[in-house]
């Protein structure tokens, strides 16, 4: 007979994180375009996550509009894990809020503020993200992320 090995139970974000890596940046989408609407429409972000055996990737979707531009920038942080693991969906959202979103925001940023020096326009500044800032809600409705 042979013994497979069981997921390790994780129990909280801090054990997981003691598990996780980045390993990459992905950006699916870079987009900045000169618009005549001077209307300006806050930072929205969409999150999304992909789990896998050994892998946690963490996608976000930024779109904000204002002094005659509109920026979308679509990028993940992937984390691999170092073994697999059983987490409470719970653990898995503290995750997502307190590291994930945290890692890839600076990019987000990054990229927004560059389309808008590209194009000559005025650089929206978007605010720093705080701990308790980011609420994620599970779906398990919702389609893992994919290119």
């Amino acid at each position: 007979m042979i013994d497979i090995p069981r997921p390790r139970v994780v129990t909280d974000a801090r054990e997981l994180l003691e598990l996780a890596e980045l390993t990459d940046i992905v950006f699916y989408e870079v987009l900045g375009r000169r618009t005549s609407n001077r209307e300006e429409e806050p930072l929205s972000i969409q999150i999304a996550l992909r789990r896998e055996e050994l892998l946690l990737e963490i996608r976000c979707r930024a779109t904000v509009a204002g002094a005659g531009g509109e920026y979308v920038t679509d990028a993940s942080a992937v984390f691999t894990l170092r073994e697999p693991i059983d987490a409470h969906d719970g653990v898995v959202t503290e995750f997502v809020e307190r590291v994930g979103v945290m890692a890839v925001y600076p990019y987000l940023r990054e990229s927004i503020s560059q389309s808008a020096a590209k194009l000559g326009l005025d650089r929206p500044i978007l605010k720093l993200l705080r701990p308790g800032d980011v609420h994620v809600t599970l779906d398990d409705r919702s389609p893992n992320v994919e290119d």
